[in-house]
């Protein structure tokens, strides 16, 4: 089962099935119409659902958008956020530092998946919305506050490189290890997923480990 979804009833099902319908309909709009022109009335359509259901569910908008960020992040409808999940909880407790980055490789190649195409969408709808805006700020602080765990164990390990703090180790996977970046090499450049997640893993390790 996955982590923080517990067995449901009829009712919790349609509820779950509705709200994902929902999201599936929004984020395929967002991404090829843009935020700004999309409307919840186009969202329900898409959805095959009344509109006030959308209203009901998620309020407006926005909070669509930012649900439907918190979802692809952790890829189900649980609650528990990244760093509670079992894949995320079995990397940083990987004993080996190679091991451990190539796992943290799999788990941002999974994530880059599922958000990449969201970046350019939250990005237009910041640059008009401040409260969008500061949800994007504080889903970019929470990343790297994971990273930053990733970081602490490597330097616990005695496993980053002479002169790589823990900040700076941060600072790379930050850089490396984002959606972003899946975007470009994956969604624009074609690259199959698993050369992507090794690569990822490699680089990574060849930036932060000892030789």
């Amino acid at each position: 089962m996955r982590d923080d979804v517990k067995p449901v009833g009829r009712r919790q099902r349609k509820a779950l099935e509705t709200r994902r319908r929902v999201l599936d309909a929004a984020e395929q709009l967002f991404v090829s119409d843009g935020y700004s022109a999309t409307t919840i009335a186009a969202i329900a359509e898409t959805a095959d659902v009344a509109v006030q259901t959308v209203y009901s569910v998620f309020g407006n908008k926005r909070a669509v958008l930012t649900e439907l960020l918190a979802a692809r992040t952790v890829g189900d409808d649980g609650a528990a956020p990244l760093r509670d999940r079992q894949d995320w909880q079995a990397m940083e407790a990987e004993s080996e530092p190679r091991r451990q980055l190539a796992l943290l490789a799999s788990i941002a190649t999974r994530i880059g998946g599922r958000m990449a195409p969201l970046y350019d969408v939250m990005a237009e709808a910041a640059g008009s919305d401040p409260e969008l805006a500061a949800v994007f700020r504080q889903q970019q602080e929470a990343r790297y506050k994971d990273q930053r765990r990733v970081a602490r164990s490597l330097a616990h390990k005695d496993a980053l490189r002479d002169g790589m703090s823990e900040v700076r180790a941060t600072d790379v996977m930050w850089a490396l290890a984002n959606p972003r970046t899946h975007r470009a090499l994956v969604g624009e450049r074609r690259w199959p997923t698993d050369e992507y997640e090794g690569w990822l893993g490699q680089l990574l390790a060849g930036a932060l480990l000892k030789d």
